[in-house]
């Protein structure tokens, strides 16, 4: 399986940067992501409508160009995780991990044995027409394959300790939202018990040895957020992105054109009218 360059930066002590994709399932984008600097991506199918098919080829374009594909999952379950890995995802993000139970689930559907109990069904896009053999394959995609848990509950928050020194885990990734809302401060991403929950989530990484992450569309609470040690930072996500700097053109094209016509305007106004010849005497 190709190397997955941010799982190696992760495990260097280093910060990674990506985005997710709720509707711009395009191959293409996966390159424009990669022109733009970004490290990784994941394909968001919790919330949005992509396919197999549409996941497979912006995988495919995307390590052809060097830039990690995960995919997040809809839901912690075996046919789901294999499925999504099947494609060509080099990592997955599982949403919703309430327990260290639930996060070794995870882990032993995306690994191979001896560390898992992965289904084998190595697939061309996985190997890229290389083909070894089944014991280096495995190791290989056991090796290489990211797994990111995510914390977006109270319960989770309890049990962030146990879940993050899971075995084979490499990120836990904070739901901001989902976490808030749990902890009865929807969005109130200024409240001091907000930044509490995210420290304890960072610590518990730090201690295991693996990096915590988060996802905002807000810079500055991004950055914040990377003040306080975490290291697997997602910014936005495709369509909030493109309304954003629509938004923020058009808003400056409209804002010049008006001052335009006011001038314009102003300047017609100033201009002296033109004294009417007196007619002549008869």
């Amino acid at each position: 399986m190709q190397r997955n360059i941010v799982k190696e930066s992760l495990k260097k002590g280093l910060t990674v940067f990506g985005t997710s994709l709720t509707d711009c399932i395009d191959p293409e984008f996966a390159v424009l992501l990669q022109a733009a600097g970004l490290d990784f991506f994941f394909v968001d199918t919790e919330h949005s409508p992509a396919s197999h098919s549409q996941i497979q080829g912006v995988c495919r374009a995307a390590r052809s160009v060097g830039i990690i594909p995960l995919v997040r999952v809809p839901q912690n379950e075996s046919f789901l995780i294999t499925r999504a890995l099947d494609v060509g995802a080099m990592g997955l993000v599982i949403p919703r991990v309430h327990s260290a139970e639930e996060g070794r689930s995870a882990v032993d559907y995306m690994k191979y044995l001896p560390l898992g109990k992965r289904g084998f069904g190595m697939r061309s896009i996985m190997t890229d027409y290389r083909w070894t053999n089944a014991p280096d394959e495995m190791t290989s995609a056991n090796r290489e394959t990211l797994v990111v848990l995510q914390i977006e509950s109270t319960a989770g928050l309890e049990s962030v300790e146990q879940i993050a020194s899971i075995p084979g885990v490499d990120a836990l990734m904070i739901g901001p939202y989902d976490l808030s809302i749990s902890m009865g401060i929807a969005e109130q991403f200024d409240n001091p018990l907000f930044w509490k929950a995210v420290d304890r989530v960072i610590e518990a990484c730090e201690h295991s040895g693996i990096a915590a992450g988060i996802q905002f569309g807000n810079m500055s609470l991004l950055q914040e957020t990377q003040r306080r040690g975490a290291r697997f930072l997602l910014y936005s996500n495709d369509v909030s992105v493109l309304l954003d700097g629509y938004k923020q053109a058009m808003s400056t094209l409209k804002s010049a054109s008006s001052a335009s016509l006011s001038e314009s305007t102003k300047r017609s106004s100033n201009v002296p009218l033109q004294e009417t010849a007196p007619s002549p005497k008869r």
